[in-house]
């Protein structure tokens, strides 16, 4: 019984040098014989994120590498509100991104552009979403460098989600120049200069940990180009997400029997969810209603309830905490306590982008 040998061709080699200059005349000479693509230091797929406080530039960064991309031709996803025809840009529009692309590696993402506001928002570990956030870092691992796709996402904190940390290519951290004292005395306006201090962690540059500085100049002339204050929020459709057995099953209406008809199953283990959800919750906003929590919140307005949730202001909550004495304060600095761990757990409660505010799920209403 015979067995077929594979053998590389005789060309390629497999040698030892001792001087690293022979070394570099052979590569050069192997090197012509390579298409002149391939000798761009920038792949065409890489992750980009901008760090910073709020105004410091963040959105206007993103805008301008999304207007630049639309004017390339590229098909750009974003949830970010953007009028590319205010810059001239008339023949290619920005497509609306949500979680769905994240989670079914929609093949009309090759080669496109994501640009993310506010990333802490999409990757934040909710009730839910341990699955989801397993397939979003597969989807950064596969199918970024697999489609050539390019992501810029904007962030205030800078810890990252775990997933999107060990991903990122290029940290660009965001400053406006009017709060440095000599450009004050330079007369310059805010909002119009932003200096961006990049950082190349994988070496897409050339050099891992590389550094170096870049502008924005007449930032102003963007501003009415954009929308920062306008962001699709995926709290509420985290909710009504199920992956179970390769199959993404999606309520964006908040029709339920819609979302589920494809799996009776899947819709009898949801409502277990929902159901067991209910109790903890409701064992949690009844202590605090027991122990005066909600009421102390709500006299000093450290608490906004909306349809779906409690929002806790941090600052306020502090300051309320501190008008107390004896056993009310320490039944209010427990709840407080045990709020900021559910927060940092992620399942019934998180915190806000800058860890400002507090926000407590309310049960589902059967």
């Amino acid at each position: 019984m015979t067995s077929d040998i594979i053998t590389l061709p005789s060309e390629i080699e497999l040698d030892e040098y001792d001087d690293e200059e022979d070394l570099l005349i052979d590569a050069a000479a192997d090197a012509d014989e390579v298409a002149e693509e391939y000798r761009n230091p920038m792949p065409k797929d890489y992750i980009a994120g901008i760090l910073g406080h709020r105004g410091g530039g963040k959105s206007a960064a993103l805008a301008h590498f999304g207007f630049n991309c639309l004017a390339a031709g590229c098909t750009v996803f974003t949830n970010l509100e953007m009028w590319p025809e205010k810059l001239g840009i008339m023949d290619n529009k920005p497509l609306p991104l949500d979680q769905d692309h994240l989670l079914r590696f929609d093949p009309a993402l090759h080669e496109a552009v994501l640009l993310i506001e506010e990333v802490g928002l999409w990757f934040e570990r909710k009730r839910g979403m341990s699955t989801t956030s397993i397939i979003q870092e597969k989807f950064l691992q596969l199918v970024v460098r697999k489609q050539n796709l390019r992501i810029f996402f904007t962030n205030q904190s800078p810890l990252l989600p775990g997933a999107l940390a060990e991903q990122t290519d290029l940290v660009y951290q965001a400053f406006d120049l009017f709060f440095c004292d000599w450009a004050r005395d330079a007369n310059l306006a805010k909002g119009t200069t932003f200096m961006y201090h990049v950082t190349d962690r994988t070496g897409i540059s050339g050099m891992a940990g590389r550094n170096w500085n870049m502008t924005l100049r007449k930032a102003n002339r963007l501003w009415n180009t954009f929308n920062s204050y306008q962001m699709f929020d995926p709290f509420l459709w985290a909710r009504k997400t199920q992956i179970k057995g390769g199959e993404q099953i999606i309520d964006l209406d908040g029709n339920e029997a819609t979302s589920y008809a494809k799996s009776e199953e899947g819709l009898i283990a949801w409502q277990k969810d929902i159901q067991a959800y209910n109790v903890v919750l409701n064992k949690v906003i009844s202590s605090y209603e027991s122990t005066g929590f909600m009421d102390l919140t709500a006299k000093h307005k450290a608490i906004e309830e909306l349809p779906d949730r409690y929002v806790f202001t941090v600052d306020k909550l502090r300051r309320c905490l501190h008008s107390l004495k004896g056993q009310k304060r320490e039944d209010a600095e427990e709840a407080y306590q045990e709020l900021r761990a559910l927060a940092g757990q992620g399942d019934i409660a998180r915190f806000g982008p800058a860890h400002d505010v507090i926000e407590l799920a309310k049960p589902v209403t059967e």
